[in-house]
């Protein structure tokens, strides 16, 4: 079965910072639509860039995400209280409650499929 692709749109500030490899790790809450995204989806991101989801963990809260989670991976630059605030500031309270889900992603020309379904990084 071909892997699903699903469109997101990111801030240009964040899209840069994943375009450059510094964000490897991108957050959502818990819309259907991203709750339905596993390993191995594609990911057009605004509308251009092909990625792949290696990675999906499901949080309570962000609070949870950043016990789990590297804030390096998905703000750089910011230290974890900084990055809770700014999650915070982006979802209000009753979309934080739909859960959060963290997606690892890598640059799908970079990454080739192997022969038991899973990922592996070829850029090295």
């Amino acid at each position: 079965m071909p892997p699903r692709v699903k469109t997101l749109w990111i801030k240009e500030e964040y899209l840069q910072q994943i375009l450059e490899g510094r964000k490897t790790v991108e957050v959502r809450v818990g819309y259907p639509n991203i709750l339905r995204l596993r390993a191995g989806d594609l990911l057009e991101l605004n509308g251009e860039y092909r990625y792949v989801v290696c990675r999906v963990a499901h949080y309570r809260d962000f609070e949870e995400l950043l016990a789990h989670e590297d804030a390096a991976r998905i703000a750089p630059g910011l230290e974890p209280s900084e990055l809770l605030r700014a999650l915070r500031s982006l979802y209000p309270p009753e979309k934080e409650a739909l859960g959060v889900v963290a997606l690892e992603i890598a640059d799908a020309r970079r990454v080739a499929g192997t022969s038991d379904g899973t990922q592996r990084d070829i850029s090295g």
